[in-house]
């Protein structure tokens, strides 16, 4: 027993590299098809974060981390900030400064000067009817949204690759932070914002959002609206997200931004 049963086995630690060539193998040579987009049913996030947890267990080598991170800061003061441009010769070509005074949080990123390709994303859950976006016809897409009726924003999907360096992105309101947690590689960020004492004019009192950063790829899916802060981690949790190949549109601009500020929020899109 002792030979067939050792003490001493050690599985080693996590490699999540090998784990997403392992799942991406036994995909491709099953041939499991890629379903179509619909309202309610699959758990595809959640389902192929488990098979790379399992596979996870069976890697040997050392992980070595994530080469973007995310820094989140709360503030109560006003925020300020510029868009600032240069064009191939470096000269300066945009220089706008922006003013937020109802700033409740802060994102910033940190990484390599490479730009990550452009995420993109599929819903295999969505609570409502679909308003404005657009998907390819196997239901890819990069933003999508339910704008809803009078006051309300339901949900807005949106995926970007981050920019490390001098560029912030401002949450407004009161930010609460309701919960921080892991989903693989995927670092799950919700918050809830209270409009309230705005000195800007919402035409709603809260929203909540629900950031999904990925700090090996540079990617940020966010999700925002009016929905209860359940409903829009019920869509998160079904996304089917991808590389998409494709640089993003801000880097293939004749200018390249030096410095940026912008928001997070529903009713500004």
């Amino acid at each position: 027993m002792d030979d067939s049963c050792p003490t001493d086995v050690s599985l080693g630690s996590e490699d999540k590299a090998m784990a997403r060539r392992i799942n991406a193998s036994v995909m491709e040579k099953i041939g499991a098809a890629r379903p179509k987009p619909r309202r309610a049913g699959r758990k595809t996030l959640r389902t192929a974060l488990l098979a790379a947890a399992i596979a996870a267990l069976m890697g040997t080598a050392a992980y070595a981390g994530s080469a973007f991170f995310m820094k989140t800061e709360k503030t109560d003061e006003s925020v300020s900030g510029s868009w600032r441009a240069v064009d191939a010769e470096g000269k300066l070509t945009q220089d706008q400064k922006l003013e937020y005074p109802d700033a409740g949080m802060v994102l910033t990123f940190e990484g390599p000067e490479e730009i990550p390709d452009q995420p993109e994303f599929r819903c295999f859950y969505l609570p409502s009817e679909t308003t404005f976006g657009f998907t390819d016809a196997e239901g890819w897409a990069t933003y999508l949204s339910d704008n809803g009726q009078g006051a309300e924003i339901p949900y807005i999907i949106a995926a970007r690759a981050v920019r490390p360096g001098n560029f912030k992105t401002v949450i407004n309101g009161e930010v609460t932070v309701v919960k921080e947690e892991d989903w693989g590689e995927w670092h799950v960020t919700e918050l809830t914002s209270d409009y309230t004492n705005c000195t800007w004019h919402w035409s709603y009192e809260k929203a909540n959002f629900v950031l999904i950063f990925n700090g090996e790829k540079g990617w940020l899916i966010e999700i925002t609206g009016t929905d209860e802060l359940e409903t829009l981690e019920h869509i998160a949790r079904e996304l089917e997200i991808r590389d998409s190949g494709k640089l993003p549109y801000f880097a293939e601009s004749e200018e390249t931004a030096i410095e940026g500020i912008g928001m997070i929020d529903p009713g500004r899109g």
